[in-house]
């Protein structure tokens, strides 16, 4: 069943040359019990797709197009609707452990208040919930934890509680904002183990955004590739990390440490991606790409569907055919 449904999504940001859009006509959908990778490099729209789906935009921003969560339409609700659904149907586990908690509050109070507000449950209630939750995320002595602070916990413990924060109000959907970036291999397998272990068994929906295509082929069932705010490719993580069809996907995946290989220097993507707001009419590619063509720059691009969902946009299909040399799975 389709838990969330974005149409044509687009969001503008408010700068001092007026209004740059930040994300363009940005279309997927997620299921229940699925998690979707989005990925793409610093500044392609990740985390600002992300903060639209919890109504956490700046001020003056401008969202058009379509959100649908359980068949309700997000996009234009009022702040008192936003406050029944954010932390209640839609949570989100951010980028830094060491600044997501507050330093002066106790990891009882952070976990209570929220449960206690959205649930209407009491004090007491709430705190068995939050003992049962540190336990789930395999916190060691729930009971001293909830009574201690953040400074008293290393980056992957403090990780595991806001995502045990995250979930204490029983969200259908979590948004994962490279949650395992902070930490070292470690704690981040620890932390991608522990996703899949709750997504299976609360039916929990996903969206795990990274730079690092590395993470999603370890956890995601469909993957996004976004630059400059665009979709580029869009299809299941096994045949898109196997046979990737647009050349920016294809450079993320050349980019990775190959640890068997023979070259010594690592692989990049020459130049850097448009300034936000600055976006050309063809592909936003176009100046880093190899392939690219007169008419790449000039023409609005249209998406190419192949089998089993596999989506990319682009003017030509420089990989048709050719399998990845690579693989991550």
């Amino acid at each position: 069943m389709t838990l969330l449904d974005v149409r044509e999504l687009s969001v503008q940001l408010q700068t001092k040359s007026g209004f740059a859009t930040a994300v363009d006509r940005l279309s997927f959908t997620v299921d229940q019990g699925e998690i979707l990778g989005i990925a793409g490099e610093s500044g392609s729209g990740k985390t600002m797709t992300a903060l639209t789906l919890l109504g956490l935009l700046p001020p003056h921003a401008k969202v058009s197009g379509s959100v649908k969560f359980n068949g309700q339409e997000l996009v234009g609700i009022p702040s008192k609707e936003w406050q029944k659904i954010r932390g209640a149907q839609i949570a989100m586990v951010f980028q830094d452990p060491m600044t997501s908690l507050h330093p002066m509050l106790s990891i009882k109070v952070q976990m209570t208040e929220h449960m206690q507000t959205h649930l209407g449950i009491s004090h007491q209630k709430a705190l068995l919930e939050a003992e049962e939750l540190l336990a789930d995320v395999r916190i060691p002595d729930p009971k001293k934890a909830l009574d201690s602070y953040a400074g008293q916990f290393s980056g992957g413990m403090r990780q595991r509680i806001c995502i045990a924060m995250a979930l204490a109000c029983k969200p259908e959907l979590l948004l994962a904002d490279e949650p395992s970036t902070a930490l070292d291999v470690t704690v981040q397998a620890g932390i991608l183990s522990l996703l899949d272990r709750l997504r299976i068994e609360r039916q929990l929906s996903i969206i795990f955004i990274t730079h690092d295509l590395g993470v999603l082929s370890a956890i995601t069932d469909r993957l996004l590739v976004l630059y400059a705010g665009r979709e580029t490719e869009s299809g299941k993580t096994a045949t898109i990390l196997q046979n990737p069809r647009h050349p920016y996907t294809r450079g993320l995946l050349d980019s990775l440490p190959q640890p068997e290989s023979k070259e010594k220097t690592l692989k990049s993507i020459s130049g850097f991606p448009p300034e936000l707001g600055k976006q050309p009419r063809g592909c936003a590619f176009a100046n880093r790409c190899s392939f690219t063509q007169t008419q790449c720059r000039d023409i609005e691009l249209l998406p190419n569907f192949l089998s089993d969902g596999h989506k990319f946009i682009c003017t030509i299909d420089p990989f048709d055919g050719q399998a990845a040399a690579e693989t991550l799975l």
